[in-house]
């Protein structure tokens, strides 16, 4: 992606003054699926922000001028906010909000308090480690709802187990059943979202699981005590 960059440094270096439909055009060729809509008035001063969604989820600033762009993390040094980051989570929620409820297996806490998407593999050891946690996550007043990522490389049965698990009659169960005793439900196939929900992790970058996100699209890749996964949560919060 670096190398990407500074191709659009030397590229655009000899556009004077850009303006959006030329910013367009220089990244067609990198983003072919790029639009309009993806170019808005950003907070850094004398920059566009723009939002890349294809093939991962990112957002990038380029000058007015056209003679910067800049990739990573924007720090307001007043607010102390990130701007990068805190964009990137309003379009993971944005995408996460998509997903309809009946197509998630939630673990609903009595108390609720908070509710966390967890990008799952059955065949995950760290993710079954985290499913053992669920009766002290719900006891914390966190809900579960679990979102399919099958890790094909790692895993390759993987995605026809959920596909199983999805498709049974209780859910909920049926990934209990696998997650503590490898048992898989005798479903019959139907129509399941398993294949669309890969491909929405993918676009948020997710690669490894389990891969959390909080209510406000604040990512937390990997296996968390309960617990210390609470604090993380409230800190989100108070943020």
């Amino acid at each position: 992606m670096y190398r990407v960059l500074f191709l659009f440094f030397i590229m655009l270096s000899n556009i004077s003054h850009a303006n959006k439909p030329d910013v367009i055009e220089q990244l067609r060729p990198y983003f072919p699926s790029i639009s309009a809509e993806q170019i808005k008035e950003s907070q850094l001063d004398g920059f566009y922000e723009v939002v890349i969604t294809n093939p991962r989820l990112d957002v990038l600033f380029i000058s007015y001028d056209g003679l910067y762009v800049i990739q990573g993390d924007v720090i307001n040094l007043v607010t102390k906010s990130n701007l990068t980051v805190n964009k990137i989570n309003i379009l993971r929620k944005e995408i996460i909000d998509t997903i309809a409820e009946k197509d998630k297996i939630v673990f609903k806490a009595n108390n609720e308090r908070y509710v966390i998407h967890v990008f799952t593999d059955v065949d995950c050891p760290y993710c079954a480690k985290l499913h053992a946690d669920m009766s002290k996550m719900n006891a914390l007043g966190i809900t579960v709802k679990y979102l399919a990522s099958p890790l094909e490389q790692l895993h390759p049965q993987a995605q026809s187990s959920m596909e199983k698990i999805w498709c049974a009659e209780d859910k909920n169960q049926a990934i209990h059943n696998y997650k503590t005793q490898r048992i898989l439900p005798k479903s019959a196939e139907c129509e399941n979202p398993v294949a669309q929900q890969l491909a929405i992790s993918k676009q948020l970058g997710v690669n490894g699981t389990p891969s959390i996100f909080f209510e406000d699209g604040t990512n937390m890749p990997g296996y968390q005590e309960p617990e210390i996964l609470l604090q993380n949560i409230e800190q989100a919060s108070s943020q």
